[in-house]
């Protein structure tokens, strides 16, 4: 009797440790450990150190160390999300996501073409007189103006003058430009200054004050750009090619590449179109 008592007890606790043992489930506050590659092979993301090193790996900005998240909020990408349940801690398992669960496809929408040689106009026309939103005006300029003071335009040697200001922000402020001929205007940021050649009664014409082969820099341009001719009408411009590149864009990051004809500007997410394959190993799980 007492052997079978033994026996029992055995049975029990070997059970209750299966039993009880913890898997992941949606909800559940884990910390893992993961690397993440391509299906050529190429590691794209590691919270492991030494795997960073070995795989020439910019660091991230924090420590190394394993990721925590709650499983089912949408803190990681769908597929690694849906995958790691069912796990245990130490458990490692070789997750393979496709793209509609990773990043997404690649959408042709975000991808923009422009051709490496272009013309723009040598000369640009601005109305002598212009009205903006009294709300928009005070945003950049501040409040408390009145009627016939001249203002300068932020970032830039422009002045203007206040023709007409009104009391509600429904209305607008009427301005002009106060500028003469053989004014040299310049802007913070812009490749290049202008001169005012024409004054009417109604526009003002500036011309962009370049020269055959000089290399301007467009603003927000990783590239610069060549001056390869202008006349009174267009100046054509190269734009210098450079190695791939990724940038701030509208939507977040933005890859920059060449080909023959033109810049490639993708502001797809980096990894979209890419089937992704982590290894990942169960830290800890705290429910």
């Amino acid at each position: 009797m007492k052997q079978y008592v033994i026996f029992l007890l055995i049975v029990i606790t070997l059970l209750s440790g299966c039993v009880g043992e913890k898997t992941v489930k949606t909800g559940d506050n884990i910390s893992v450990d993961y690397t993440g590659t391509l299906l050529n092979g190429k590691v794209f993301d590691t919270s492991i150190e030494s795997v960073a090193k070995e795989n020439n790996l910019s660091n991230r900005g924090s420590e190394y160390k394993p990721i925590k998240f709650t499983v089912g909020k949408g803190q990681m990408i769908k597929g690694f999300d849906e995958d790691v349940i069912g796990m245990k801690v130490g458990e490692t398992r070789k997750l393979t996501i496709p793209p509609e669960k990773a990043y997404g496809l690649i959408n042709s929408q975000m991808i923009q073409a422009i051709p490496i040689l272009q013309e723009i106009p040598t000369t640009r026309v601005l109305p002598k007189n212009f009205e903006v939103p009294l709300r928009q005006f005070e945003g950049v300029l501040g409040p408390d103006h009145k009627k016939g003071e001249i203002v300068k335009i932020p970032e830039t040697n422009i002045n203007l003058t206040i023709l007409n200001i009104p009391s509600d922000n429904s209305s607008n402020v009427s301005l002009s430009y106060n500028l003469k001929m053989g004014d040299e205007l310049w802007t913070q940021g812009a490749p290049w200054n202008e001169t005012v050649v024409k004054i009417d009664d109604k526009n003002i014409t500036l011309r962009a004050n370049v020269s055959k082969n000089d290399i301007v820099q467009l603003e927000g341009a990783p590239w610069n750009t060549t001056i390869l001719g202008l006349d009174n009408i267009n100046i054509t411009l190269r734009h210098n090619p450079i190695q791939e590149t990724v940038v701030p864009g509208r939507f977040g990051q933005m890859k920059v590449s060449f080909n023959e004809t033109s810049i490639i500007l993708d502001q797809n997410p980096e990894l979209a179109g890419q089937t992704l394959i982590f290894n990942v190993t169960v830290v800890s799980i705290d429910k």
